[in-house]
């Protein structure tokens, strides 16, 4: 498909004017279908494409696609009317969900909302659309008779999904990121619960340790619970068992919405590898059944989540109570005699499997994202990214029936090469992570973790990979003289895999592939205008921070020494996207850059940022953040 042919000129004059898209795409045009909703007859199925830009309809029980609908700007989440007439498209480089007449297949409006909108939510009453916006870490409410946002909630931080409950009282939304100090033991991301009548975060409820890249979610037909995917680091411990889950498992918590709390925590990996990277979660239309995609293992599990519950209330069945572990009682028949031993099941490898709740199935292709359940419950229906396809699975058997091609899909380039190969968990020793389950998009995932390299006890946050080919030496100590050697080393120590020099390339070019993306929340232009003064003259940041990339590629002490790093001597990163890389420092001990610039450098030796007024900080940290 050439993209090309179906956008409109006038459409792409617009965008380009409004500052919805950068620049026109260049060839090759991949598909790489991200989300997907089934029509209410169960006869379409709504695909967003964000390299092709657009939305595809496709045929479902032809097995076909019908059209695409152009939607430039990186269409991301979608939602569709009860009545299957509207379907609403968050589109992430637009700030704005497209409105299209779905009989039509023609867009009919735009609403702005927040920056970045990457997933949507209709309240069950049809009235409302809740938007999440990771470029300002907001929820946008939109009032769709009045066609406007009227309400832009705060939450924690970068928002990827969200669910609404049944009677319309309570948003959950998943913060797809931790926001706080690598330097805290306990550090996760959080749960926003917001209130969707007074429409304001009611109150966060906080995953376990390590809690990352949240990206699924869903809620229980009563409204009772809700059900969370994502990656659980153990930062906490040195990278050294890989094969033991030691490193990255794949969770799913069931959150209690009365009492807002963590109810439990169950792990969909096994004892012999992992589900390597979660992405949504759908449930039946009974709530007996949960499926979840697995984006780096190109997998869907299939959970019954009615048989969890069972167990977690103390209902084991005979023929379960009579396995053991070893030679004591399985963790179901502890937890039966014990409630307070539910907390033990974030680390049991076994449970699931052990109870018969969970089954694998392959989905038909590469780097599976977006799940939709047939109206009837018969199917299922999950996007194929790397792929270009859509699978289609028998959603009681666990089993593939098909697949449905969205387009021609040109043979990948060494960039898209080193994409695919940058998300596959199955390029890793028992497939425990891939390359983005510490990179998500590139970028960081807000952990600090502690390589064998320079000693155990000192872990380093995780730098962004954008610009990676312009900013050598790599990681905190300088120790990587190039990106090759970088990829090469980081793939061999944390996969435990040697890759071969062409992978290598690939990678390095997907890395250099990456566009620095500017603040969609920009600080006001005076204060930014009046910070870069500051940047380059008293406060004195460019003489290690220069230009373009605001780095001298030298190695400085910062004023933190250590009896594994005596010296305090580490790498000067870029400050280019500094406003979405935090935590700050080599071991993420600041939460913010005002942390940064203040508290965690007593000794000044970040510049002169010590003798700035507090409202000239103020002005230094709104020009960091508008690079």
């Amino acid at each position: 498909m050439s993209l090309g042919r179906n956008i409109l000129p006038v459409c792409l004059s617009v965008c380009c004017v409004l500052g919805w898209i950068d620049s026109a795409p260049s060839a090759p045009v991949y598909r790489s279908p991200l989300a997907l909703v089934v029509s209410p007859n169960g006869k379409t199925l709504f695909v967003s494409d964000r390299t092709a830009e657009c939305v595809t309809l496709v045929d479902a029980e032809a097995g076909k696609p019908v059209r695409d609908i152009p939607l430039p700007g990186e269409p991301a989440g979608l939602a569709i009317s009860a009545d299957g007439k509207t379907l609403y498209v968050a589109v992430r480089k637009a700030n704005a969900v497209a409105v299209i007449d779905a009989a039509q297949a023609s867009v009919a409006g735009r609403i702005a909302v927040g920056a970045w909108p990457v997933a949507v939510a209709l309240s069950p009453d049809g009235k409302r659309l809740f938007t999440c916006n990771r470029g300002d870490h907001s929820v946008s409410a939109v009032d769709l008779a009045a066609g406007k946002e009227i309400k832009r909630i705060a939450v924690v931080r970068e928002p990827d999904a969200a669910a609404v409950t049944a009677d319309g009282s309570r948003g959950v939304v998943a913060n797809m990121l931790p926001a706080g100090a690598g330097t805290d033991p306990t550090l996760a991301a959080e749960v926003s619960i917001v209130d969707a009548v007074a429409l304001k975060e009611q109150t966060r409820i906080k995953l376990p340790t390590g809690a990352t890249v949240v990206t699924g979610v869903t809620t229980s037909p009563d409204g009772r619970w809700a059900y969370v995917v994502y990656t659980l680091g153990r930062f906490n411990l040195p990278i050294t068992q890989l094969e033991r889950g030691w490193v990255h498992t794949y969770a799913l918590s069931i959150l209690d919405l009365k009492a807002n709390a963590i109810f439990a925590t169950v792990l969909l990996d096994d004892l012999t590898g992992g589900s390597a990277d979660p992405w949504a979660v759908v449930r039946s239309g009974d709530g007996k059944r949960l499926w979840v995609s697995h984006a780096g293992t190109h997998e869907v599990t299939f959970i019954d989540i009615a048989k969890v519950h069972e167990l977690l209330e103390g209902k084991v069945p005979e023929e379960l109570a009579k396995l053991k572990d070893g030679m004591r009682d399985n963790i179901w028949v502890q937890i039966r005699d014990d409630r307070t031993k539910i907390s033990r099941l974030t680390n049991d490898l076994t449970a699931l499997y052990l109870a018969g709740a969970i089954r694998r199935s392959p989905t038909g292709g590469i780097g599976p994202r977006g799940l939709a359940l047939a109206p009837d419950g018969q199917r299922l229906f999950v996007t194929n990214y790397f792929s270009g396809s859509v699978g289609i699975l028998d959603a009681n058997g666990a089993k593939l029936l098909g697949t449905i091609a969205l387009g021609p899909q040109p043979e990948p380039d060494a960039a898209r090469r080193g994409e695919i190969y940058f998300h596959d968990a199955m390029k890793c020793f028992q497939h425990w992570h891939s390359c983005a389950t510490c990179h998500p998009d590139g970028r960081v995932d807000a952990l600090p973790w502690d390589f064998l390299r320079d000693g155990i006890g000192n872990g380093k946050d995780v730098i962004s990979l954008v610009n990676v080919h312009e900013t050598s030496p790599h990681n905190r100590r300088a120790t990587r003289p190039d990106p090759h050697e970088c990829m090469k080393t980081g793939v061999t120590g944390s996969h435990l895999i040697v890759p071969e020099p062409k992978d290598v390339d690939d990678l390095v070019a997907y890395a250099s592939s990456l566009k620095a993306e500017r603040n969609p929340a920009p600080p006001r232009a005076d204060a930014v205008a009046r910070g870069k003064a500051l940047f380059e003259g008293k406060a004195n940041c460019a003489g290690c921070h220069p230009e373009p990339f605001y780095t001298d590629q030298k190695l400085h002490n910062v004023g933190i020494l250590t009896p594994l790093e005596p010296d305090g001597m580490y790498d000067t990163p870029s400050l280019v996207e500094v406003y979405r890389t935090a935590p700050y420092y080599h071991d993420g001990r600041s939460a913010t850059l005002k942390d940064a610039l203040t508290k965690d450098d007593p000794k000044g030796k970040h510049g002169h940022a010590k003798d700035l007024t507090p409202q000239e900080l103020d002005d230094l940290i709104a020009f960091l953040n508008s690079l």
